[in-house]
């Protein structure tokens, strides 16, 4: 081979690098900047009703969408050995004292005039000291109550997400209904089914979406601490 196409040979390389080395830096770009404006992540509203009535979304990089509608609720508790103690349900109400009982990743509950309740743990135990800490799903009894309205209540729990985290905070989520739909990242829009299609826009750590019917009201979202 002469020099002068040994030469052409190796600009020809260069050239080629040159090319892959620019295609690889400009998808780098693009992945990083993706995250400033996409939606992808678990969002909860960041101003729920007065009763604790909110809404949380589940966009996911497959560019479909899960909103859920129903009970967000995080309060303090007070813990002491094997029992926490939760404040009261209703205004004038007692506090809550509650007996647990964890057994690998079963947790059981048990508190005054109520059954015990069993919850099976979701994803990995966040603390090996303290096996309490982490995402709980309650499971259905064994035997439903004969009240109907009891055994609607079971029903509803068993799609709930009881969190407890570090800070002796207890963390609920009910949902009580959920709609499925697809989101557009050229668009900045998402779809919900037989709902309509809306516009979502994310600013830093905040997002901002169009709600239903017509999409002229909107609502901002934070990312979710416990989901």
């Amino acid at each position: 081979m002469s020099r002068a196409l040994a030469n052409r040979f190796a600009f020809l390389r260069a050239a080629v690098l040159c090319a892959l080395l620019l295609a690889v830096l400009r998808g780098w770009a693009q992945t990083e900047s993706r995250p400033a404006d996409m939606p992808v992540g678990h969002w909860v509203a960041e101003h729920i009703s007065n009763g604790g009535i909110g809404s949380w979304w589940d966009f996911r990089p497959d560019g479909t969408v899960t909103m859920h509608i129903g009970a967000i609720v995080t309060s303090s508790i007070t813990r002491s050995g094997d029992t926490f103690t939760s404040p009261p349900v209703t205004i004038n109400g007692p506090p809550i004292k509650v007996t647990f009982r964890v057994d690998g990743d079963t947790l059981h509950l048990q508190s005054p005039d109520t059954p015990e309740q069993t919850l099976t743990r979701i994803g990995p135990a966040p603390s090996a000291a303290d096996p309490l800490l982490g995402k709980w799903k309650p499971l259905p009894p064994a035997t439903p109550s004969t009240d109907p309205n009891i055994a609607a209540q079971q029903k509803l729990m068993t799609n709930a997400t009881l969190v407890f985290s570090a800070g002796n905070t207890e963390s609920l989520r009910v949902p009580f209904t959920a709609l499925e739909g697809t989101w557009d990242a050229t668009a900045h829009t998402f779809h919900l089914a037989n709902q309509g299609t809306f516009s979502f826009q994310r600013t830093g750590a905040k997002l901002t979406l169009g709600q239903p019917p017509d999409g002229h009201k909107t609502d901002t979202y934070i990312p979710d601490p416990i989901l």
